[in-house]
């Protein structure tokens, strides 16, 4: 049973070492429009509509420095898929001006741990699951903050149909 746990752990870590690119570096506080979202049902639709907020705010989605985002309110590990409660978000320079359900949302500054990875989306909880064991590996502890995501690219246009994406994880 402890080999079976201590094999899954280095078999993390392996695939870690083959599948991310890690830094811990100091980010400054980051700001998202974001609508509030539960669970992994319709997560596709929900991030449609923040496309669409952003569309109708003019320039913020024709700059090609906008980024879509999702923060995790809730860990997978602890809660059950379908009450996750998560923020899909669009990455803006500065708190603006919302409405509706829509709302200003930030992240913030300080030391994170953070890995990109090019991944499917069946490899996303491992990729989060690695990148824990790697936190701790390496003597970090969780900072009282929200870990989230940061997509570099739209995977539906990837010829292999991988994300490019940044993991956050804050760390002290």
């Amino acid at each position: 049973m402890l080999e079976s746990y201590f094999c899954n752990i280095n078999n993390h870590l392996n695939w870690i070492e083959m599948n991310a690119n890690i830094e811990v570096k100091q980010i400054p506080e980051l700001h998202f429009a974001s609508l509030t979202h539960i669970g992994v049902e319709n997560i596709d639709k929900a991030f449609e509509r923040i496309i669409k907020w952003a569309i109708s705010k003019g320039g913020l989605m024709q700059n090609p420095e906008t980024r879509l985002a999702r923060v995790f309110h809730d860990s997978f590990k602890i809660t059950d898929a379908d009450k996750v409660r998560m923020s899909i978000s669009v990455l803006t320079k500065e708190p603006v001006l919302v409405e509706g359900d829509i709302h200003n949302l930030s992240a913030k500054a300080g030391k994170y741990i953070v890995g990109r990875f090019e991944i499917t989306p069946q490899d996303f909880e491992k990729s989060w699951s690695g990148l824990f064991i790697w936190m701790h590996d390496n003597g970090y502890a969780k900072a009282d903050s929200t870990p989230f995501e940061i997509y570099q690219n739209d995977m539906r246009e990837h010829p292999e149909g991988k994300a490019i994406v940044d993991f956050y994880i804050p760390v002290m």
